[in-house]
């Protein structure tokens, strides 16, 4: 109960204003070390009750959906009553409404209603995950993720950091240290987990939205068909300020090192060379679209994305 009000009092507008302009907000000591070492004793529990599995990576390839396991990464969600059972404390948090309540309260866009909680245990030898994206409009109606976490021997050189992708601006790294939250928005926040050479524990609170929820995204395709090529500098601006057209353009901008994410988070497979694959097919696709509207090619086609990246940059990310 304690640690559920000094979590109560950790969630201030300060922390709100940072999540809406910077994309991410960082919360240090909000439950507690106590609590913080007897989730993890929960976690690794429900590892020995044998309730955690593989986590995989969801390819859709032809209209079929395949799944790529990551390597030394396990988890379970907390909806399941066994393992609720295994980790009541966390439990306890997966019931407490405060930060979807203060988020609703002091970000207007947000009408969050529900929320549930997944654990996560990583075995460490390089397990990791690639770029993504945790939802889309079309998914589900996730609007925030919070990652909690458990790691009181993290140390600078363990691996593991959080890496967010606040596109146009630098990526950023954060430790995953102990009784450290990150919150970002769900949908628009392109990210990763960098190898980690020893164990990770975490778990991740996704916040949703199933009343109010505003409408999907224009598709690119139609977002593209009334403007001609080249385009305007005013046009451009202005399809990348839609958070389609910027999350496709991350794509092109990132293309290696989501390449590279790929390769580091999954064994070599014919399944893992069809995920590159596909990501080089696309990738190929978007830079010959944007080379014909940008009418730049070749080397100069990334720094003119990036400079009308920033003059696109969102005000608010949620």
């Amino acid at each position: 109960m304690a640690a559920l009000l000094r979590w109560r009092s950790a969630i201030s507008p300060g922390v709100c204003t940072a999540l809406q302009r910077d994309g991410c907000a960082v919360i240090d000591g909000a439950l507690g070390a106590n609590w913080c070492l007897a989730a993890r004793g929960e976690v690794e529990r429900v590892w020995r009750a044998g309730r955690l599995h593989a986590n995989a990576t969801h390819i859709v390839r032809a209209g079929e959906r395949q799944l790529l396991p990551k390597a030394s990464i396990l988890e379970a969600e907390l909806l399941d009553p066994a393992v609720q059972a295994v980790a009541p404390l966390v439990a306890e948090l997966q019931a407490d409404a405060t930060l979807r309540t203060m988020l609703s309260l002091l970000l207007p866009r947000l009408r969050l209603d529900s929320q549930a909680i997944k654990l996560q245990v990583n075995e460490g030898g390089g397990g990791c995950f690639p770029m993504h994206c945790d939802s889309d409009e079309e998914v589900d109606g996730r609007r925030v993720s919070a990652i909690f976490y458990l790691n009181p021997h993290w140390r600078p050189g363990d691996g593991g950091e959080l890496r967010l992708y606040p596109f146009p601006r630098e990526p950023v790294d954060i430790a995953p240290a102990c009784d450290r939250i990150v919150l970002f928005p769900s949908t628009t926040m392109l990210h990763r987990v960098l190898p980690s050479k020893r164990d990770r524990y975490c778990f991740t609170l996704w916040l949703s939205q199933s009343r109010g929820r505003p409408p999907p995204p224009t598709p690119l395709p139609v977002l593209l068909q009334e403007m001609s090529a080249p385009a305007s500098r005013e046009a451009l601006v202005a399809l990348l300020r839609e958070p389609q057209a910027r999350r496709y353009v991350s794509k092109l901008f990132y293309a290696a090192p989501w390449a590279a994410s790929i390769e580091e988070s999954h064994a070599p497979s014919p399944a893992r060379d069809a995920a590159l694959e596909q990501h080089w097919r696309e990738a190929r696709a978007l830079e010959a679209v944007f080379t014909r509207l940008c009418g730049v090619s070749g080397k100069r086609l990334r720094p003119h994305l990036l400079d009308l990246a920033l003059a696109a940059a969102p005000t608010a990310w949620l």
